[in-house]
């Protein structure tokens, strides 16, 4: 049996995690005084590493009600965000299952290699120009169910089980339930966490499944663990120098030791 995953915005894939630069680009820039080609190495730092702390979106809307048809019976509706809608089993963690995102807001201090030669800057201001970035830096989206939900499973005289919607055979269905966090939590475990409807009794009842418990899923940026949206280069910043701006995207983060919501995220040209 397949589990068909139901993604609200359109589904993508997990770029390949990016590898180090072999060889130096080179910015089609000319300098007023010189008139030559600036290669991007001399003016863009390698390799930049922002501290970041780590502020979960808490979900707002949790008055959201589902309902199964099982059978051509109406079950009992039930809140789809209430630990008691959960079936037996699969309630472990609810209340750190209902994250809208993960916001990551830069501290103010990092470091960087610039030429072979490692630095440390503050705020804004760097050896070879000026960050720009957005307040919050990132944020990790999350899928979540934003309107009641009725699904209808029926057994066909085949034996096979027709659910109702999307219309498919033998196949649960996962919708967003929202993103796993908690504090020190190890940042593979930041990821989507989907539900499927189940019959119990004359009762709707709610299994929750994590991300990693179904790798077939198609991987867009909601699917994703945080590390792996942050190796995947969904987040950016700029830094303006005197020649332009130059783009850098996230290849990598870790944990700051000590610090249960410090990370640091690398960058690169």
């Amino acid at each position: 049996m397949r589990i068909l995953p139901f993604i609200s915005q359109q589904e993508g894939y997990e770029p390949s995690v990016p590898e180090l630069n072999q060889e130096e680009g080179v910015l089609d820039i000319s300098h007023d005084a010189e008139c030559s080609l600036i290669e991007e190495s001399k003016i863009a730092a390698d390799t930049l590493i922002l501290r970041c702390s780590l502020h979960p979106i808490v979900l707002q809307n949790k008055s959201i009600m589902v309902q199964l048809i099982s059978e051509g019976e109406p079950l009992e509706r039930t809140p789809l965000y209430d630990e008691r809608s959960i079936t037996y089993g699969y309630e472990r963690e609810i209340e750190n299952s209902q994250t809208q995102g993960i916001a990551l807001e830069y501290t103010g201090t990092g470091r960087g290699l610039y030429q072979g030669e490692p630095f440390v800057f503050h705020e804004k201001t760097l050896p070879s120009g000026q960050l720009n970035i957005k307040t919050p830096l990132y944020v990790k989206p999350f899928q979540i169910e934003s309107k009641s939900h009725q699904e209808r499973q029926t057994t066909l005289p085949s034996g096979h089980v027709f659910t109702s919607p999307p219309g498919v055979l033998d196949t649960p269905i996962l919708r967003g339930y929202g993103g796993y966090y908690k504090e020190n939590c190890a940042l593979e475990d930041i990821q989507q966490v989907y539900y499927a409807l189940t019959p119990t009794h004359n009762q709707t009842k709610v299994r929750l499944y994590r991300s990693e418990q179904h790798l077939h899923i198609i991987q867009n940026e909601e699917s994703l663990t945080l590390p792996g949206a942050l190796a995947a280069g969904y987040a950016h910043i700029n830094v303006t120098t005197e020649f332009g701006n130059i783009s850098f995207t996230s290849f990598l983060c870790e944990r700051v030791s000590g610090h249960s919501t410090l990370v640091n995220v690398y960058f690169k040209p």
